[in-house]
């Protein structure tokens, strides 16, 4: 199949997506789709183009992330999708981004990960150590999972998080079932 002729598809694959992403939202949109070097622009027009980027660009980035890893689920070789509305993501400096399934070995957050792991794992030798439950600081919804991931084959352990909002902090326990 043709470089084109796979854009074609690509392009109406992602132009159904994210009509059906709008409409759901009630926005309504007009779309035009190029490619950019190794990218496909979504370029939007819309009279709720405030609501579609949203506070600080946070919902134009939650929707280009959500699309990007539907498109990238179904078919690993589509280009990395960048919606621009009226221009805010051109003046918008770009992040660097990675692909959902790339991982990298090391960096930032791998240290982050190796330091919540060993905290998860020592407060849970002091739960068993000294009866008395623990409380991990709070934390946001990645490291939480990570260390309720790290403690779910222990049996003599229960792992509950607390709290309201975002942040919340994990309460490591002795299980009362054993």
């Amino acid at each position: 199949m043709t470089t084109t002729a796979n854009f074609a598809k690509q392009k109406e694959a992602a132009s159904k997506t994210l009509g059906i992403m709008l409409d759901y939202l009630g926005l309504d949109a007009q779309m035009k789709i190029e490619e950019n070097k190794e990218r496909m622009v979504i370029t939007i027009s819309s009279e709720d183009a405030g609501r579609i980027i949203g506070r600080k660009g946070q919902t134009l980035d939650s929707l280009q992330l959500i699309l990007n890893r539907m498109m990238f689920k179904a078919d690993n070789e589509f280009p990395r999708i960048v919606i621009d509305i009226d221009g805010y993501t051109r003046n918008k400096p770009q992040r660097r981004t990675r692909r959902p399934n790339s991982r990298r070995s090391g960096g930032r957050n791998s240290k982050n990960n190796d330091i919540l792991v060993k905290q998860a794992i020592d407060a849970a030798k002091e739960v068993k150590r000294w009866g008395e439950a623990v409380t991990l600081p709070m934390m946001n919804a990645h490291d939480r999972r990570l260390i309720h991931i790290t403690l779910q084959d222990d049996n003599e352990i229960v792992t509950q998080s607390h709290g309201e909002g975002n942040k919340k902090s994990v309460v490591i326990s002795l299980n009362k079932n054993d």
